[in-house]
C-alpha cells in the first residue's frame, strides 16, 4: 500500500510505536514496550536511532518539539484516543495517522486491538471492539498466501486502511459508543464498494499481487529499505 504521508525534507520527525518497520524519515523513535515479547508486532523491535521508551498518552517531549509525527497502526491499541491526540498536536507541527478500518477490523479480528476506527469526513471516529472473533485468522491468511485476496483488498485501500494527515488545529478524534458505518443504506453502500483504479492501474497491481505474494517476508522488508517505505 502506498501510504499518503509528507513529512517535511527539514525538522524532526517522531515516530510513535515503529516497532518492527520504522519509517525511513523518522528521526527519533517512541515505543512503550521493550523486549521480543511481538504479540503486538509484526517482528522484533527495531533500535537503529535515537529510541525513547515512553507512554504515547503523556510524551516527555516539549511543545512542539517536533516538524511531523507519524502513528501508524497505534491508534487502534490507545487506552485514552482522545488524549492521544492532544499529545500529537501538543508536541508536533502535522503528522499522519493511519489504522486498519473498521472492515478491515471485523475480518481479521486483531484481538489486541481496543477500537475500531473509521474517518468520518476529516474525524476519525472510534467505538469499542466486539469480543467475537467470526472468522479466526482466515483472513491473514487469505492476504498472506492468495494474490487474488491480496489484489483486491490493494485495489481498495481506503475500506480496509484509513488515513488521516493532519496539522495543528486540524486532529479531530471522537470516541462513539456505536459504528458510524452506514451499512444499510444502498447509496452508501454503492459508494463503498465502487472501483478505486482504471483499468491499466488494475492490470498492474494484479502481477504486482501476483510477484508480491511469492516473495519472502524478509525479501520485502530489504526492498521496503531500498525503496524507502515502511509497506510493500
Amino acid at each position: 500500500m502506498k501510504q499518503k504521508l509528507n513529512p517535511p525534507r527539514s525538522g524532526l520527525v517522531l515516530e510513535i510505536g515503529s516497532g518492527d518497520n520504522p519509517h525511513p524519515r523518522s528521526d527519533i523513535l517512541v515505543d512503550r514496550f521493550l523486549g521480543t515479547d511481538n504479540r503486538e508486532r509484526g517482528g522484533d523491535l527495531i533500535v537503529d536511532r535515537p529510541f525513547v521508551v515512553a507512554d504515547a498518552h503523556h510524551l516527555p517531549f516539549r511543545d512542539q518539539a517536533f516538524a511531523y509525527v507519524i502513528c501508524s497502526h497505534i491508534l487502534e491499541h490507545m487506552d485514552d484516543p482522545v488524549q492521544f491526540a492532544r499529545e500529537l498536536e501538543r508536541t508536533s507541527a502535522a503528522g499522519y495517522i493511519q489504522s486498519p478500518s473498521e472492515i478491515a477490523e471485523r475480518l481479521f479480528h486483531w484481538s489486541f486491538h481496543r477500537w475500531y476506527v473509521n474517518l468520518i469526513g476529516n474525524t476519525l471516529v472510534l467505538h469499542p471492539k466486539e469480543p467475537e472473533e467470526p472468522f479466526g485468522e482466515l483472513f491473514d491468511y487469505l492476504y498472506e498466501h492468495n494474490p487474488a485476496y491480496y489484489f483486491f483488498q490493494r485495489s481498495m485501500p481506503d475500506l480496509f486502511w484509513i488515513e488521516r494527515e493532519w496539522r495543528t488545529g486540524e486532529l479531530r478524534v471522537e470516541v462513539h459508543s456505536h459504528s458510524p458505518l452506514p451499512l444499510r443504506q444502498e447509496a452508501a453502500l454503492r459508494n463503498l464498494v465502487r472501483p478505486r483504479r482504471n483499468l491499466l492501474s488494475l492490470i498492474g497491481l494484479f502481477f504486482f499481487a501476483l510477484f508480491g505474494r511469492t516473495m519472502r517476508t524478509s525479501l520485502r522488508r530489504r526492498l521496503r529499505r531500498l525503496m524507502g517505505r515502511s509497506y510493500l
